[in-house]
């Protein structure tokens, strides 16, 4: 239940925010309620398929070279230069217990925020942005092992793809332990 609170309140969030922007639109019939939307940056890590709430994403880049660094945590793939900017590259996949994948020319750095915090995470191709009804995203299945159920916050099923949607305050919250 507290897992579709999360998702009922990044809804009400991003329609907020659309709501004030978007114009009206005449053709729609006026009796029929309006369901709730909620946008998601969807990605690959091998054959699984995650999302990220729009709102928490902050850039997609090339993948630019990663500068390891000592005495950091086994997560911690370096940092990069984006821009001007240092940013920290969390290694999704050692948080999620995937096994590791060769970069290619199509990675592409997502770098993600909550609250003054960001890190970029290294995918596997450009990421893609689909747009969810409320009602199409559930809680996340119980059948996830307890070391990727913390930074699993629903799935949803769309009709090309399954995606699981990350907690990114969970993933940006293991850089504090």
């Amino acid at each position: 239940m507290e897992d579709k609170n999360k998702i009922t309140k990044m809804a009400s969030a991003q329609n907020d925010a659309s709501n004030t922007a978007s114009s009206i639109d005449f053709y729609e019939d006026e009796n029929r309620p309006r369901e709730r939307r909620i946008k998601f940056v969807t990605f690959s890590l091998g054959k699984e398929w995650y999302g990220i709430e729009i709102s928490k994403v902050k850039d997609v880049s090339m993948l630019a070279e990663v500068v390891r660094l000592p005495c950091v945590a086994d997560y911690i793939s370096g940092i990069v230069n984006l821009r001007g900017n240092i940013i920290s590259v969390t290694d999704l996949r050692k948080l999620l217990g995937l096994s590791h994948a060769a970069l290619t020319k199509n990675s592409r750095l997502l770098v993600i925020n909550s609250r003054e915090i960001e890190t970029g995470i290294i995918v596997e191709d450009t990421p893609k942005v689909v747009d969810v009804e409320l009602s199409k995203i559930d809680p996340p299945l119980e059948i996830f092992d307890q070391e990727r159920a913390e930074y699993i916050v629903g799935v949803c099923k769309l009709e090309d793809i399954f995606f699981a949607i990350l907690n990114v305050e969970k993933i940006l919250s293991v850089r504090n332990r």
